[in-house]
């Protein structure tokens, strides 16, 4: 069933109050399996208007920003990171390296930085995430060793029975709550032609795809995210619009990123991400790879793929999120501040970088630019909503009025 109402919201940019209606897929919900009730006597949790209310222009923006948090990460990392989430407001985190080998460790130092976030942002917590697909320990399983069952790759995972699947993923996710990771940055719905296999480097020669037809990854990617969703943990699909027939790395290349037989809405292996968001999935990953039959620009930097493919064509009303645009050699041509900017006006609302020391640029420039382009502002409220509306749903707003 899906609801949806008029909202009248009060916010702050600068010193003006300013009324804004959001309208439409903004407080769109998707009602797949019934919420957990409240427990008896718990304090409510803020309305979406009393926390956009409290919120200041720099808090609601850096509800937008996702910095990262390496599992080695030397002392000025680290404090880069703390000072992202203390001063800049940066409301989400990712921890990524290949350390987070103990729940003891992950736990500890998630509980530190939500307490340092829910300080900073009026009381709102962070989305705490990583790349907890199967596989590799450390890469693909980025959260291991002890309060971790070992996973299989993607691959593996489709040779079983898919409803055992789906209790698998309940269970890993599970062990990702009780670290205090509640976002999982999968599953891959990628595919990959048999034919190019192992050629296909960011998929296919990691077995991280499912199968090499829409209607297997369809199968299997979704019964990994309603597992993951039941335990419950958000889950984000990737790689919008799809990274299994190129043959570069957008991590690491500019070469081979160029998919030029994708065709727009009516691409066969847009099948599993138009069930995942029937399915009611609360992020979609946008890649950085370029699809010339639809835009000359990289899908994360494009509106015809973030607002006309994704928004309007296939109805997606949640929280568009970026693949990383930090450390991405592929994106390494531009500055940070740019990187955001257009992001942002390409109509996304989650900016992910594991570099923490780019918050700082990018917030600058598009508090800057929300300053003097009302639609833009209006288009970042509407992110931030789509960012808070979510978060309530995972218990990560204040209790009570603002």
């Amino acid at each position: 069933y899906v609801y949806t109402r008029l909202e009248m919201v009060i916010v702050r940019w600068g010193g003006l109050l300013v009324l804004a209606a959001l309208v439409g897929t903004l407080f769109t919900v998707v009602v797949r399996r019934p919420a957990a009730a409240p427990a008896a006597g718990a304090p409510e949790p803020a309305t979406l208007h009393e926390v956009m209310a409290a919120l200041t222009p720099e808090q609601r923006v850096g509800q937008l920003f996702m910095a990262g948090l390496r599992s080695d990460a030397p002392a000025e990392e680290i404090a880069a990171t703390e000072a992202a989430i203390r001063d800049l407001h940066a409301g989400n985190l990712v921890l990524y390296g290949t350390g987070w080998n103990s729940r003891a460790k992950i736990a500890a130092t998630v509980a530190s930085l939500q307490a340092l976030a829910r300080a900073a942002n009026g009381g709102v917590g962070l989305f705490v995430s990583g790349n907890q697909e199967g596989g590799s320990e450390g890469s693909f399983q980025a959260f291991y060793g002890d309060g971790f069952t070992p996973m299989p790759s993607a691959r593996r995972q489709a040779e079983g029975d898919p409803q055992q699947l789906e209790a698998d993923a309940a269970r890993w996710g599970r062990e990702l709550r009780a670290a205090g990771v509640n976002l999982n940055l999968a599953p891959v719905l990628d595919v990959v032609p048999a034919a190019l296999g192992a050629r296909n480097d960011p998929i296919g020669r990691w077995q991280r795809d499912y199968g090499a037809t829409p209607e297997v990854v369809t199968t299997y990617g979704l019964a990994f995210a309603r597992g993951m969703r039941a335990a419950p943990v958000a889950v984000a699909v990737k790689h919008f619009p799809g990274l299994g027939r190129v043959t570069g790395n957008t991590d690491f290349t500019v070469e081979g990123i160029v998919d030029d037989t994708f065709t727009g809405a009516d691409d066969p292996d847009l099948a599993p991400f138009r069930a995942a968001i029937a399915d009611g999935v609360e992020f979609v990953m946008v890649s950085l790879a370029v699809y010339p039959r639809v835009d000359s620009r990289q899908a994360v930097f494009s509106p015809v793929i973030l607002r006309e493919l994704l928004r309007d064509q296939l109805g997606f009303p949640h929280v568009i999120i970026s693949d990383d645009v930090g450390a991405a050699v592929a994106v390494a041509d531009r500055p940070p501040a740019e990187r955001a900017l257009a992001f942002f006006h390409a109509g996304g609302d989650m900016l992910l970088t594991v570099q923490a020391s780019d918050i700082r640029p990018m917030t600058r420039a598009v508090l800057e630019a929300a300053a003097g382009d009302a639609a833009f502002r209006a288009d970042l409220d509407a992110a931030v909503a789509r960012v808070l509306a979510l978060k309530r749903r995972y218990g990560l707003l204040p209790t009570g009025s603002q």
